[in-house]
């Protein structure tokens, strides 16, 4: 736990949080509350329609504060690039934090993460996760990743080296290196390796910060078709952001695309094996 807050106003943060029709009113409704009951409370919620979404969820959001609650609306699905584009440009602050419809974020996600933003070093802040499998009571595994800048910086040569959905943004730096790119799945870890290349530090804290929703449909988009055109694009992109060379690009593409063709036991095996952290 990071020291007291100054004082009682909220942090000076906008959140961003997408929602599309095949997301269910139970977890939206406790994604969004997780979000608004922090130890300390972000100014803004910024919530995105990604098209048409469930009617419950409307009438939730109706009954929320209106002084907290922004909403953008697309009349139809565009996609989670289109959609964080859409909640950057509208925040009120400097800083935004990600957040997923179907993930929650710890009480005091922002009370630990807020002394890195504020030390101005880093254009990324993120976190470690514990991720679940729909019952977010029970946990399977803790995701954590490099958190020193110089760590971040050579895993990105070989994956994602930030939980995206644990992240807070500078959106000045996010503006200065192109925004948010349409790479489906992948859109992330693109943004990343193109804030490192211009010469920005990323950090993560090693404690958790956002329960994850891990269950099958995160394995569902791991191994379809749209992530091998994302993923030789996304090794294109590495290259040509200068952060790999030609030769490691085609090996990158290799080991991870026979990773994503495993068989889903033996890919969760895998996944477990790479990621999975002591509690």
């Amino acid at each position: 736990m990071t020291d007291s807050k100054p004082d009682s106003t909220p942090l000076p943060l906008s959140v961003v949080l997408p929602v599309y029709e095949k997301v269910g009113p139970e977890e939206f409704i406790r994604s969004y509350e997780s979000v608004a009951q922090q130890s300390w409370p972000a100014e803004e919620i910024i919530v995105v329609f990604d098209g048409p979404v469930q009617p419950e969820i409307e009438s939730f959001l109706a009954e929320q504060p209106r002084d907290q609650l922004t909403t953008i609306r697309f009349e139809e699905n565009r996609g989670l690039s289109a959609a964080l584009r859409a909640g950057y440009a509208a925040a009120r602050h400097r800083w935004i934090a990600r957040q997923d419809s179907d993930d929650l974020s710890l009480p005091d996600r922002f009370e630990r993460q807020w002394p890195l933003v504020q030390s101005g070093k880093y254009a990324v802040v993120g976190g470690a996760m514990l991720e679940f499998d729909e019952d977010p009571s029970v946990i399977i595994r803790r995701r954590e990743l490099p958190s020193e800048p110089g760590e971040i910086a050579q895993y990105a040569k070989l994956n994602n080296p930030m939980n995206h959905p644990t992240v807070i943004l500078d959106r000045d730096a996010v503006a200065a290196v192109g925004g948010v790119q349409d790479l489906p799945y992948m859109e992330d870890y693109d943004l990343f390796a193109r804030l490192l290349s211009h010469g920005y530090a990323l950090r993560s804290t090693k404690e958790p910060v956002v329960l994850f929703n891990a269950g099958d449909s995160m394995f569902d988009r791991r191994t379809g078709s749209v992530m091998g055109t994302s993923e030789r694009r996304m090794q294109a992109n590495l290259v040509r952001y200068g952060l790999i060379s030609r030769p490691r690009a085609v090996l990158n593409f290799a080991l991870r695309q026979g990773y994503r063709r495993l068989p889903r036991p033996l890919l969760k095996r895998a996944y477990g094996i790479l990621f999975d952290r002591k509690r």
